[in-house]
C-alpha cells in the first residue's frame, strides 16, 4: 500500500468552548445547590415586612426585648430622680434652672433634626439666639433684676423671632409654600421647646409660691412621669385595644387607664408625704390634678407622636436609654407644666 498521509480531524473550537461552558455551569449549579434553603423551610421562614408597609401590624417585641427596655427605662428614671433629689438636697434653684436649660436646648436641637430638608433648619440659629436671651431674662430674678416688661417676655420673644426670620428670608428667593412652612416650623419649635416648657421656671420662680415652689415642681414632675410609667407598664403587660392607631399604634386603652391610676397614686403619695408644704393642693385638688395632669400628659405624648409620624421619624434621639431623646423625656411635661401653672394661679 502506498504510504498515505494521516487524516487529522479538525475540531471546531467554538463547539469545544460550548461544551466546556455547559460543564462549568452544571458543576456550579451543583455546588450552589448545597447552600440553597429547602423549599419546605422557605415556607416556614418569616418574611421581613417592608419599612413602609401598612398591610400587617408590626410584630410584638420579644419578652427579652421588653425586659431590657423596662430595665433601661427604670435605670433612666432612677437617674432622673437622683438628679432631682440632688437639687433638693442642695436647695439651690439654679440647679433646677440649669437642668431646665439643658433639656430645653437639647429638645430644640432634636426638633430641628427631625426635618430631613435643610431648608426647615434655615432659621434654627435665630431660634437658639432668641431662646438664649429669653432664658437669661426669665432667670434674671435670681440675680436681682426686676422689670415690669418681663411680664410680656413671651410676646417680646415671639415678635423678635418673627422679625429676625423675615429679615433673614429677604436674602434668598422665595420657594412658594416652602418659605412659609419653614417660618411656621421654626415658630412651632420655639413655642414647643421653649415657651411651653418655660412654665417650669415660671412655677419655680413664682413669688406667691415662695420657697415651697420646689416642692410644687417635684409634685408636677412626679405625677407626669408616673403617668408615662403607668401607660408603658400596663400597656406592655395587657395592652390590646388601640387608643389612636393612626397616630401611635403602640398606645392602648389599657395603658391609658394604667396612666390614670399611676397618676392618681403619685398625686396622693406626694400629698400625704409633703402636703403641708403645698397648701394649695388639698385632698380634693390632689384627685382633680391627678386626673387632669394624666389626661394632658397623654396628650403631650401623642403630640410628639404626631410630629414624628408626620416626618417619618422613629426616634427623636437616644440620650436616655429606654426613654429616648430630650423630646421623649419632656414631651408630656411640656403640656402639663402650663396647665399646672394656671391651676395654681386659679386656686392660690
Amino acid at each position: 500500500m502506498p504510504n498515505q498521509k494521516p487524516i487529522h480531524r479538525v475540531v471546531d473550537p467554538f463547539s469545544f468552548k460550548g461544551v466546556a461552558r455547559k460543564l462549568h455551569l452544571l458543576i456550579a449549579k451543583r455546588i450552589t445547590s448545597l447552600f440553597d434553603v429547602p423549599s419546605d423551610q422557605k415556607d416556614r421562614m418569616p418574611e421581613t415586612p417592608a419599612a413602609d408597609s401598612t398591610d400587617s401590624p408590626a410584630p410584638r417585641p420579644e419578652p427579652s426585648s421588653k425586659r431590657r427596655t423596662l430595665l433601661q427605662r427604670s435605670g433612666s428614671t432612677i437617674f432622673l430622680i437622683a438628679l432631682i433629689a440632688l437639687a433638693l438636697w442642695f436647695s439651690e434653684r439654679w440647679i433646677f434652672l440649669a437642668i431646665f436649660t439643658l433639656l430645653s436646648m437639647g429638645g430644640m436641637v432634636e426638633y430641628f433634626r427631625l426635618f430631613p430638608h435643610p431648608g426647615f433648619r434655615r432659621f434654627r440659629w435665630l431660634a437658639f439666639l432668641v431662646a438664649g436671651g429669653y432664658l437669661t431674662l426669665l432667670f434674671s430674678p435670681l440675680w436681682g433684676f426686676k422689670a415690669d416688661w418681663l411680664d410680656e417676655l413671651d410676646g417680646i420673644a415671639l415678635a423678635l423671632l418673627i422679625i429676625l426670620m423675615v429679615l433673614t428670608r429677604l436674602r434668598a428667593p422665595l420657594e412658594g409654600y416652602r418659605s412659609f412652612d419653614e417660618i411656621a416650623a421654626t415658630l412651632f419649635g420655639f413655642i414647643y421647646c421653649v415657651l411651653l416648657f418655660g412654665f417650669i421656671p415660671k412655677i419655680l420662680l413664682h413669688p406667691d409660691l415662695g420657697p415651697n415652689s420646689v416642692v410644687y415642681l417635684v409634685y408636677l414632675v412626679s405625677v407626669t412621669k408616673l403617668t408615662d410609667m403607668g401607660a408603658y407598664l400596663v400597656g406592655s403587660a395587657i395592652g390590646k385595644d388601640k387608643l389612636v392607631p393612626q397616630i401611635s399604634p403602640g398606645k392602648t386603652w389599657q395603658g391609658f387607664w394604667g396612666a390614670l391610676v399611676f397618676a392618681l397614686a403619685g398625686s396622693y403619695a406626694v400629698y400625704f408625704i409633703a402636703g403641708d408644704q403645698i397648701p394649695v393642693i388639698t385632698a380634693v385638688h390632689a384627685g382633680i390634678l391627678g386626673i387632669l395632669l394624666a389626661l394632658v400628659a397623654v396628650l403631650g405624648d401623642l403630640a410628639e407622636s404626631i410630629m414624628k409620624r408626620s416626618l417619618a421619624v422613629k426616634d427623636s434621639g437616644h440620650v436616655m436609654p429606654g426613654i429616648g431623646g430630650f423630646l421623649d423625656l419632656i414631651d408630656s411635661i411640656i403640656f402639663t407644666a402650663p396647665v399646672f401653672y394656671f391651676y395654681l394661679l386659679l386656686f392660690n
